[in-house]
């Protein structure tokens, strides 16, 4: 029986009184043994570092500062043993290290030092992340929507808008060719976004005059 199973066979006690008492031990790097019968064997690959387990991780994970786990430890059920990335960081592969990535925009988890966490956000800006690679920290960046100009990297931008020369239907407080229509100049005094309708149209020489947010007389 223990043959059979490719176990080795032991009697721990040969007197003819002692019966049915023979054991079979899995070989190495399996463990497991039974008595008076096969053994069912397994093997822990995330944790044997025998050299007799050509199969097993020896490490590979935890020299990528990740988590190793063998789903499965029949000794028939060998290479699926997965390395995971570490929080916040995500990535698993089967047999080897996993590429590891993190969106600093969408990740919220306190262990994210480098992240967005809505920084973007709560001022009103998109975020972006251009490389999601794990090595590849604090490269996000916010951006102002439309028709705000103005993008920061690691930290909300500050947004401007020139009302004069700004055309989108997005801006409703902006010249849009008011001033040009009157064959004025155009000057925008303040160009944050949140100085809005301050532009002012001036008559050209000889002429004098000017205004605020319309043509001048």
């Amino acid at each position: 029986a223990c043959a059979a199973a490719n176990q080795t066979c032991d009697d721990p006690d040969t007197s003819a009184a002692s019966l049915s008492d023979w054991v079979c031990t899995c070989p190495l790097p399996a463990s497991g043994e039974a008595t008076a019968q096969a053994a069912v064997c397994t093997i822990d690959e995330c944790a044997e570092a025998s050299a007799n387990c050509t199969s097993c991780e020896h490490g590979i994970c935890e020299a990528a500062n990740q988590t190793c786990a063998d789903p499965d430890h029949a000794d028939t059920v060998l290479n699926d043993w997965t390395c995971t990335c570490p929080a916040p960081s995500v990535g698993e592969a089967t047999a080897q290290t996993a590429a590891c990535k993190i969106d600093e925009c969408t990740e919220t988890s306190t262990n994210c030092t480098s992240c967005a966490r809505g920084t973007c956000s709560g001022a009103g800006q998109s975020c972006s992340d251009p490389d999601h690679g794990a090595a590849s920290l604090s490269d996000w960046s916010c951006t102002c929507p439309p028709p705000s100009q103005g993008t920061a990297v690691a930290q909300a931008a500050v947004c401007t808008i020139d009302e004069c020369v700004e055309t989108s239907a997005n801006c409703t407080s902006c010249a849009k060719g008011a001033c040009a229509a009157a064959n004025q100049t155009c000057d925008d005094p303040d160009t944050s976004a949140a100085s809005l309708s301050d532009w002012v149209c001036t008559c050209p020489s000889p002429a004098s005059g000017k205004a605020t947010a319309q043509a001048a007389v």
